[in-house]
């Protein structure tokens, strides 16, 4: 069974400190407080929700950011390349039954919900856990040879506003490098 008084990384069994910490506490203030999350190999950003902070990733996930003011609250994205044609569906279905391993229960799930053009299954999950209930949302998007699975954990009682966040997260992300992504989309700044 998992721990969910850890932190929301370890919540959906990834270890929060897979990849290196910044050296310096300066460091580490600069990139939490940073307006977005490049990921630099397929040229797409992830912009900061107003509020969140960025927080290092697990294995497998390109972007983490945390509520500044609640601690249990979490969005991840995470992206999963060279996946072959017709093997999207076994992988999403992976990805579910390795939270479902982990307690959590299906609690709505809706195939080919669309974020602007872009459409993927959205599963709410749900967990009780030391008298608390809490709640994991999943978008997985399937384009190209790439699966991004974007994820919030937070407690139920926070999921509907946090899910307006979750939502803005994945609208407002700028997808340049994938194959239908727009030819006069914004460039992402390049890295300081």
């Amino acid at each position: 069974m998992l721990a969910l008084g850890a932190l929301p990384n370890e919540a959906v069994g990834q270890d929060p400190g897979a990849r290196g910490r910044p050296t310096a506490k300066g460091q580490h203030h600069q990139r939490a407080r940073a307006e977005a999350v490049d990921v630099e190999a397929i040229g797409a950003r992830v912009r900061r929700p107003s509020g969140w902070v960025i927080v290092p990733s697990g294995p497998g996930a390109v972007a983490t950011f945390r509520a500044a003011a609640d601690r249990q609250a979490q969005i991840e994205v995470r992206l999963s390349d060279q996946i072959l044609v017709g093997r999207a569906d076994r992988y999403a279905l992976s990805f579910q039954n390795q939270i479902q391993e982990e307690g959590f229960r299906v609690e709505v799930a809706e195939r080919d919900y669309a974020y602007g053009p872009r459409v993927g299954d959205r599963v709410t999950y749900g967990l009780e856990y030391d008298g608390e209930s809490f709640r994991l949302m999943t978008w997985a998007h399937h384009e190209g040879d790439r699966m991004w699975v974007f994820s919030l954990f937070c407690s139920e009682d926070r999921l509907e506003a946090y899910q307006e966040v979750f939502d803005e997260v994945i609208s407002e992300m700028v997808w340049q490098g994938a194959p239908d992504a727009d030819a006069d989309a914004p460039t992402a700044d390049p890295p300081e």
